[in-house]
């Protein structure tokens, strides 16, 4: 696990297989691969569909909006990620985008006693370096 120098949390492993992903986040853009076939959209990048195994899966852009499936609320750090310490509660959430796609994420500018099932959320980008974003959640206004 490569962790960042600075912030001491973990960074994502770079692939050609999840680069579209990594560098559309950074460009503030959200894509994710929808099969021609099926029409399902992969939140986690793949070489084929889940669910039909068709090959044709072109990344396309993705609704940036979406409501809180479940969440989880972390209050205790693991050992060796001692970079969250300043955003504890970390708040974990399954998001069904509008679109139809779901992801899981982290929602942020929120208190963990007002985060809740069926809560309309918002993307955003946090940068996490030159070749990198991470999408984010935020309560929407």
């Amino acid at each position: 696990m490569l962790i960042d120098a600075v912030t001491q949390k973990p960074l994502p492993e770079i692939t050609d297989q999840t680069r579209p992903f990594w560098t559309a986040a950074r460009q503030g853009r959200l894509l994710l691969q929808k099969c021609v076939r099926c029409g399902t959209t992969h939140f986690r990048p793949a070489p084929w569909c889940i669910d039909c195994g068709c090959r044709d899966i072109p990344w396309t852009e993705s609704a940036r909006t979406g409501t809180v499936y479940a969440f989880t609320i972390s209050r205790v750090l693991a050992m060796n990620l001692a970079g969250w310490k300043d955003e504890m509660p970390v708040l974990m959430c399954l998001i069904d985008l509008d679109d139809g796609a779901r992801l899981y994420g982290q929602v942020t500018h929120c208190e963990a006693e007002d985060l809740n099932i069926g809560m309309r959320v918002e993307a955003w980008f946090d940068a996490i370096g030159p070749e990198a974003a991470l999408p984010k959640f935020r309560p929407l206004s």
